[in-house]
């Protein structure tokens, strides 16, 4: 029987986190819980922190104050295990360009310690099914644009399917279809117990697959709702 919300595991727990670059504080006293199997989305306005927050969250950047835990692990003491729990993608990924789709897809596998090879080879098989990749999946990154990226970093993201993933704009170039797909794949992996936290400037895709939602503007939270108490999106956000 699926858990109700009440009784889920807390999978991110942010408390009284700050980051500050010099007299710039771009992170201020952020405090957030999110349950294992949500999808969350991180809404406001360019300049407000958000990137910065995430990135202190996956480790790519050491807070001035704070912690983070993820399923109970600290990111900043424990960060190796940390890390263990969860996979990111940047909003601009960077690619292998000397390596093809199917390659990259491997290499991930690989170091996620997806063994024996028949199983990452089956794993890889099924996920690149989610996108029409049959035609570039064999050339190498450098010829991929943006969107193409884009969806190859989810699927390494997801290829281990760590229980918290962290998504840092998931539709920048992406097309109408590939954006409903990639929403789609979001469901699913929640809906396993699996928790989703990104970053969106698309009021529509947080408000048609996002189950809980804060607003941040000049690096603080300030409010936060279920998805499915929010009204008008825009009212919520002030983002026209």
């Amino acid at each position: 029987m699926e858990k109700t919300r009440e009784n889920r595991k807390i999978a991110i727990k942010i408390s009284h986190l700050t980051k500050k670059f010099g007299s710039l504080a771009a992170v201020v006293d952020v405090n957030l819980e999110i349950k294992s199997g949500e999808i969350f989305s991180l809404i406001g306005p360019n300049g407000a922190g958000k990137t910065t927050l995430m990135k202190c969250l996956v480790g790519l950047l050491s807070p001035d104050g704070g912690m983070c835990n993820i399923l109970g692990v600290d990111v900043y003491r424990d960060s190796l295990e940390a890390k263990k729990l969860f996979a990111y993608v940047p909003d601009d990924p960077v690619a292998y360009g000397y390596l093809s789709g199917m390659e990259f897809l491997a290499l991930s596998g690989n170091l996620r310690g997806i063994s024996p090879p028949s199983k990452l080879k089956k794993r890889i098989d099924e996920l690149i099914k989610y996108f029409p990749l049959e035609d570039i999946i064999l050339r190498p990154m450098s010829s991929y644009s943006r969107g193409n990226r884009q969806k190859l970093a989810f699927l390494s993201a997801i290829l281990s399917s760590p229980p918290v993933l962290f998504i840092d704009e998931p539709i920048a170039g992406l097309d109408p279809e590939s954006i409903l797909t990639f929403g789609r794949v979001l469901k699913n992996y929640s809906s396993a117990g699996n928790t989703v936290f990104f970053i969106s400037h698309s009021l529509s895709f947080a408000k048609d697959f996002a189950d809980k939602v804060s607003l941040m503007k000049e690096g603080g939270i300030v409010k936060t709702s279920f998805m499915k108490d929010v009204r008008s999106l825009e009212d919520f956000s002030g983002i026209r």
